[in-house]
């Protein structure tokens, strides 16, 4: 080693300002200085070499040579080249990162005296290899191209509890797989803030437990380019304090457990941290640009799943948010207690705001919902498409619901001990605007165990049970609501119900069922908005109204595709699609042009034109009405009633 460092030595004096860059190669790592800088270095006793800050042992130093390549401070490489890999560190952090490379598992210790931002770039393919870094400054890490799979642990886990920027470089795929039966918590994981960046591509695959786990908080540039969990046996993300999502495509199919779940902070022992008024750790998911395309399976699983608050909107981007979910429900008994949880393809803990995107939500699994949250749900905008088509899980025996309509459950000889349900608020539901398609095959469609209050928007909903359901007060204000039930209520309130504006269009059940029906002790009062109701009887418990209205006893059948509402004259007031070739069924009508003891007709008609902006409702407002002659009007088919 003597002879060839006094070479060296004497070729650097000599090429001076030729050449570039002195390389002195320990095992698998090369360090790199500027040919510029290389007299500043103390040879010592025959033992040791020191180049700036960073002393060598003479004994561990197998090569030193000088070529053209160009040092970029701040920058390390990992290249991975099968079983092994080879690091490359700069001159001006050589003294503050130390690199250790063992067959191809790389350890990157970051100094405490790190003062500048260092960027570690990851290139190469390994099959048994890994990374691990500690630190205690900011980092980024560049992903070019790295494919790495580590059959013992995490492919990539990162201890900084720093910011971590991740750039997936653009044009570029990697690769990240882990071992099965580790003990890692996930195949990527970051003990720091993780930021995602970079028009590239990321595949993850966790064999042991989370494909990505991050400690702290997890943001998703409007820049990244794609995302892909292949498979996890766990959650796809992972999170303790906030998911946000600017941008970019998350793909997440085969997973264990949820799509992203979102939980208040922890430490390292997995124990909650108390929250306080400053603290950041919300457990909030907020998505606001980019797409996600979920798919779950298992029992009790969510596509997404929040602790704290979920707010979708499109402040960032365009945002595109497809989720299904078939696991079914999960079972679990404890001290003689048996609880049963559903899987849902939105959950929240605390609240759901959604203010626009577009929302494709399907359910198919046993009890399952399309959107669950523990409190409050606030729809304010988007184009939502939901449905919950698995079926209830119900005891195998049991005294039933209570009775059926009205006030108690719908009787039989089994009770529901999980009901698949479509939109679900254990607290307000509250709509003030957006498209929402929903529909429940076998119970409620759009629930609320407290109040529900529709102020605007476009709902179409459809359902075997109940449309919509307020365990409280239900009140609308404005908006369009086309709500029909094969089974049962179509618009169902188990408190108070006013009806101040908007459409309302309800097609109930047969039997004792109404298209608007209230509960026994409550009643409906009308101080506005177009009402059209239908079903098997019309609630009678109608109080104090402002605005006149109308409503028959007796039954009557429809056959035609619209159902039209006219004045003494004939004269059209407005007209409902009807859902099926024909609908029998006692009427309940109001429209802000009624007056008290003036004569109404409802009738149908097979064709007619206006404005159906809203897809169900004609108004002669900005359009026209056209009816026919004939089928329909006069004789027993024609339901006449005068306003009260």
């Amino acid at each position: 080693m003597k002879k060839i460092l006094f070479s060296i030595l004497g070729l650097v004096a000599v090429l001076g300002a030729s050449a570039q860059t002195m390389n002195i190669v320990v095992g698998n790592v090369t360090y790199q200085v500027p040919i510029g800088l290389a007299g500043e270095m103390t040879y010592a006793d025959g033992t040791s070499l020191t180049v700036l800050d960073k002393t060598f042992n003479i004994a561990d130093i197998s090569d030193i040579y000088i070529d053209g390549s160009e040092v970029t401070t701040n920058a390390v490489a990992i290249k991975y080249e099968g079983t092994a890999a080879k690091a490359f560190v700069p001159y001006n952090v050589m003294a503050l990162v130390d690199v250790t490379i063992t067959d191809a598992d790389v350890v990157i210790m970051q100094g405490d005296a790190v003062t500048e931002e260092i960027t570690y770039t990851l290139s190469g393919t390994t099959t048994s290899g890994s990374l691990y870094m500690d630190g205690s400054l900011k980092a980024t890490f560049v992903l070019d191209g790295v494919s790495i799979t580590n059959p013992k642990g995490a492919a990539i886990n990162i201890r900084d509890g720093k910011r971590i920027n991740v750039v997936l470089n653009e044009g570029t795929t990697s690769n990240l797989t882990d071992g099965a039966g580790g003990e890692q918590k996930a195949c990527f994981a970051v003990k720091g803030h993780a930021e995602f960046s970079g028009a590239g591509t990321l595949n993850i695959t966790g064999n042991t437990n989370h494909a990505f786990w991050g400690k702290e908080y997890v943001e998703i540039k409007k820049t990244v380019g794609t995302i892909n969990v292949l498979k996890a046996v766990g959650d796809g993300f992972n999170v303790n304090q906030y998911y946000k999502q600017n941008g970019g495509t998350i793909n997440v199919k085969n997973v264990g457990d949820d799509g992203i779940q979102v939980s208040f902070k922890t430490d390292d022992n997995d124990e909650i941290i108390p929250l306080t008024e400053d603290a950041d750790n919300t457990g909030e998911l907020l998505i606001q640009g980019g797409t996600l395309n979920i798919a779950t399976t298992a029992v009790a699983s969510k596509g997404l799943k929040s602790e704290g608050v979920i707010t979708i909107n499109e402040d960032k981007a365009a945002t595109n948010i497809t989720i299904t979910n078939s696991g079914g429900v999960k079972k679990e008994t404890t001290s003689g207690t048996t609880e049963y949880t559903a899987s849902a393809c939105v959950k929240s803990d605390v609240a759901i705001t959604i203010d626009a995107g577009t929302i494709n939500l399907k359910n198919t699994g046993q009890g399952g919902r399309a959107m669950n949250c523990e409190e409050t749900i606030t729809i304010n905008g988007g184009n939502i498409t939901a449905s919950a088509e698995g079926s209830n899980l119900t005891s195998s025996s049991g005294g039933g619901g209570g009775g059926g309509w009205p006030g108690g459950g719908h009787g039989g000889g089994s009770s529901n001990l999980k009901s698949a349900k479509c939109i679900k608020a254990s607290g307000n539901l509250t709509i003030n605007g957006g498209n929402i398609t929903a529909s429940s095959t076998n119970h409620e469609c759009i629930e609320s165990k407290a109040d529900m209050f529709i102020n605007g928007g476009v709902i179409k909903a459809t359902s075997k049970d109940d449309c919509l359901n307020a365990t409280g007060n239900l009140t609308i204000n404005d908006g369009y609501i086309y709500a029909y039930s094969s089974s049962n209520d179509a618009v169902d309130s188990n408190g108070y119900m006013y009806i101040k504006g908007g459409v309302t269009v309800a097609f109930g059940g047969s039997g004792a069922e109404s298209g608007i029906d209230i509960d026994e002790q409550h009643n409906l009062q009308i101080s506005g908005g177009y009402i059209f109701g239908i079903g098997g009887r019309v609630d009678a418990r109608i109080g104090t109204c402002t605005q006149a209205y109308g409503s028959t006893s007796s039954s009557y059948n429809f056959s035609g595709s619209y159902i039209v509402v006219t004045d003494n004259n004939k004269s059209p007031i407005f007209a409902v699609k009807n859902p099926k070739s024909s609908y029998s069924g006692a009427v309940l009508v109001s429209a802000p042009t009624f007056t008290k003891n003036s004569t109404y007709y409802v009738g149908y008609t097979s064709t007619a034109s206006g404005d159906e902006t809203n897809g169900f409702c004609l108004s002669p407002t900005t359009g026209n009405i056209t009816i026919p002659s004939g089928g329909g009007w006069g004789g027993s088919s024609e339901c006449k009633f005068t306003a009260k």
